[in-house]
């Protein structure tokens, strides 16, 4: 007759896989802890030439550093020249909202107000004309005050009537 053995076959076979488990996690992990591979940006290449070799004499250094700093100095000039440039080049006209009206208002003499799109066109063109060759961008501001407007469809109608020229909506922070 076949008889149970003494222990159970499971008190050794649970440890085991246990140690099995381990040893695969080990054998996953290997890549990411052997030594680092070296990016593709750092590969050699057989097609580039071999990289010039750095002078050793002060004065060269001193002239390479002169040429660099020459070249820095006119970049830096080109960048302000560039910036002072576009800043003339730009108007930028304000519109606020009423807040208790949802229109649309700017300061032009005395206090006008924006209600319809046609106004708006209106708008636009007497500023281009003012503006002549330089860009117009209209900035619309938000009240200031918590107020029920804008709405939704506030903002879908202006965004409608100024899709044709650079327009941005200023949100201000609260406390500002």
């Amino acid at each position: 007759m076949i008889s149970l053995p003494r222990r159970s076959v499971t008190r050794f076979f649970i440890p085991l896989i246990d140690v099995l488990i381990l040893l695969f996690c080990i054998f996953l992990l290997m890549p990411f802890v052997s030594a680092p591979a070296r990016p593709d940006d750092e590969k050699p290449d057989a097609k580039a030439p071999p990289p010039a070799a750095l002078p050793t004499d002060v004065q060269e250094l001193q002239k390479q550093l002169a040429a660099v700093t020459k070249d820095r100095d006119e970049a830096a000039k080109r960048l302000d020249r560039f910036q002072k440039e576009r800043g003339e080049r730009l108007v930028v006209r304000v519109l606020e909202i009423d807040p208790g009206s949802g229109r649309l208002v700017y300061y032009a003499p005395g206090r006008q107000e924006i209600a319809s799109q046609a106004q708006a066109e209106q708008l636009i063109a007497y500023e281009k004309r003012l503006a002549g060759e330089k860009d117009i961008f209209f900035t619309i501001q938000y009240p200031r005050q918590a107020s029920k407007h804008p709405t939704e469809t506030d903002l879908a109608g202006y965004r409608d009537w100024f899709k044709n020229v650079p327009h941005g909506f200023e949100i201000p922070r609260p406390g500002s």
